[in-house]
């Protein structure tokens, strides 16, 4: 049986393997938290900040896309981690 090997996948593929979910579940968050908040109700401290809807609506979804990347990268880090570790003990 051959060993898994985590360097055999290719970097882009990896990156892509990480980044596609996590802009799916950005999209599915901000549309879920959006539809729940208004962007003009989540001003902190009542400050007098002139930002457009969608201004906030895409900072926004980069926050979402950013917090659900950082933890799919997370995930990917842990597995290849298994894999160097498994592959160890053979």
């Amino acid at each position: 049986m051959e060993s898994l090997t985590p360097d055999k996948i290719p970097r882009s593929q990896q990156a892509i393997s990480v980044l596609w979910p996590s802009f799916i579940t950005a999209i599915i968050a901000s549309g879920v938290f959006f539809s729940a908040f208004n962007p003009r109700d989540l001003v902190p401290f009542n400050l007098d900040i002139d930002i457009s809807p969608l201004a906030a609506y895409s900072i926004g979804f980069f926050l979402f896309w950013l917090l659900a990347s950082l933890s799919s990268f997370g995930t990917l880090y842990f597995t290849i981690s298994n894999c160097r570790f498994l592959n160890n003990q053979r």
